[in-house]
C-alpha cells in the first residue's frame, strides 16, 4: 500500500484530487533527492553555470595576450583589440556548442509526440 492511498484522520478514502496531489507531491520529492545526490541525468548544471566563466576566462587570456605582444612588438592597442575579439569568438563559439548540445540532450529525453510539431 503507497502512503498517499492511506486513510486521513477522518477515515475517509482520499478523493482523487488528493491522490493525484500525493503521487505529484512524491515524484517531485524522489526528483529532488536524484538532482541532491547527482543521479538527475546526463545533464549537468555545473556545465550550464560555468558558461559565463568560460567566457570571461576566454577574453582575459586572449587580452592578456594581446597586450603582451603589444608591448613587445611596439604595435600599439591593435592586438589588444585583435585579443578581444578573437577572445569573444572563442567564448561564444564553446557556449554555442555546448548550448546546442543540451538542447540535443533534453530533445533525445522528451517523450515522442511532446511538444511542438
Amino acid at each position: 500500500m503507497h502512503p498517499s492511498d492511506e486513510r486521513p484522520a477522518g477515515g475517509k478514502p482520499p478523493t482523487p484530487e488528493e491522490r493525484e496531489v500525493a503521487r505529484r507531491r512524491d515524484e517531485l520529492l524522489a526528483n529532488s533527492r536524484q538532482a541532491v545526490e547527482g543521479k538527475a541525468g546526463d545533464s549537468s548544471g555545473s556545465a550550464m553555470m560555468g558558461l559565463g566563466l568560460q567566457f570571461v576566462v576566454a577574453i582575459l587570456v586572449c587580452l592578456s595576450a594581446g597586450m603582451w605582444l603589444d608591448r613587445k612588438l611596439g604595435t600599439g592597442p591593435w592586438l589588444l583589440l585583435l585579443g578581444v575579439l578573437v577572445g569573444a569568438s572563442a567564448g561564444f563559439y564553446s557556449m554555442y556548442h555546448i548550448l546546442m548540445e543540451e538542447n540535443r540532450k533534453a530533445k533525445d529525453r522528451r517523450p515522442p509526440g511532446d511538444g511542438p510539431p
